[in-house]
Parts: C-alpha cells; sequence; structure tokens
C-alpha cells in the first residue's frame, strides 16, 4: 500500500490548521472590542444587532474553510491510523506464526539432539568384544561378516535398524553401528 503522505506530513497540516484557527479567533475577539469600545452602541448600552452580526457572519465565513479543511485532514488521518493498526495487527499474527514455527524447530533440534545423546550412551555401555571371524548368537556361529551383509541387505530392502535388530536378536546399537560404517564406507569410495 503506497502511502499519499506520511504521518509527520499531516501533523504538520494539523497544526497550521490549528494556528490558523487560533489566528481568526484573536481577529475575532479583537473585532468584538472594536465593535464595543466604537460608537455603535444605542442608548441603552447593547451592541447595534446589525453590525454584530455582520461581523460575527464575517469571521464565520473567514472560519468556514479552515473547519471544513481541518475536518477533511482528520479524516485523513483517522484512516490512515486505521490501515496502520491492521498493517501492525497483520506484522503481529505473521510473527507469531514465525515464533511458533521457530520454536518448533528448536523442539525438534532439542529431541534430536538428546535421541543423539542416548544413542551414544546406549553405544558406550555395550560392551566391548574382541574381534573374532565366528561369534556365537543364539545358539549357532556365524561369520561376523555374514552377519553385516545381513545387516546391509535387510536395511536395503526398507527394514529399520529396530526390526533388523528384533529379527537377527542383536543389539539395536549394533545394528546402527553396521549400518552408518557401510554408509561412511560407500561415501569415501564414491569420493575416490
Amino acid at each position: 500500500m503506497i502511502e499519499l503522505f506520511s504521518f509527520e506530513f499531516w501533523i504538520g497540516i494539523q497544526f497550521i490548521i490549528d494556528l490558523f484557527i487560533i489566528v481568526f479567533f484573536l481577529i475575532f475577539v479583537k473585532r468584538i472590542s472594536t465593535i464595543k469600545s466604537s460608537d455603535q452602541y444605542n442608548g441603552e448600552g447593547k451592541i447595534n444587532q446589525e453590525n454584530a452580526e455582520k461581523a460575527a457572519n464575517d469571521i464565520i465565513g473567514m472560519l468556514e474553510p479552515f473547519v471544513k479543511e481541518s475536518k477533511v485532514t482528520a479524516d485523513s488521518f483517522d484512516r490512515q491510523i486505521k490501515q496502520k493498526r491492521k498493517l501492525i495487527h497483520e506484522l503481529n499474527e505473521s510473527l507469531d506464526s514465525r515464533i511458533i514455527s521457530i520454536n518448533l524447530l528448536i523442539s525438534r533440534a532439542e529431541a534430536a539432539k538428546e535421541d543423539l545423546r542416548n544413542l551414544k550412551l546406549e553405544v558406550a555401555r555395550q560392551p566391548i568384544q574382541p574381534f573374532s571371524v565366528k561369534q556365537d548368537i543364539s545358539g549357532g556361529s556365524e561369520n561376523v561378516l555374514d552377519q553385516q551383509n545381513r545387516i546391509i541387505d535387510m536395511y536395503n530392502q526398507g527394514f529399520d535398524a529396530d526390526a533388523i535388530a528384533s529379527k537377527l536378536s542383536m543389539p539395536k546399537g549394533e545394528v546402527k553401528l553396521v549400518i552408518d560404517l557401510k554408509k561412511k564406507f560407500k561415501a569415501m569410495e564414491l569420493r575416490e
């Protein structure tokens, strides 16, 4: 929305109009005092009715355009204030929605940070097992490389780490570790 004039401009116009009204009021008062002091009194000390009406009509005639202009200016000023209030309200609503979005993103980031911290703690709690070619898992022995290949195959089929861990009866942290290492190795191979 393009404003024709600024807020300061309308305040200046209002000030000038008020100044003119004051000047004309002073002229009106001076004219009344001039009428009283002149020889326009009748025998009872009252102002001649015709001269007083004429003076009052002259002053009203001079002040009327300024009063009309003052009303137009005040109405325009009022419209601009209403438009600015509406704009401020819209900006506040927009800011509120952005603040809510930012708070949501912050809470998501904090939750992800907490999940990462928990994962690190879980991996740290797991006992370190010596590396051997064969390990005993649920009663059977199987090659570590075969086990890793099964994890990768299941991951490629769309299983998540929880499902793989439960199907293979393995700790979830170990499954995640294998998947993460495989991803890093692939990324290194692609860079080379």
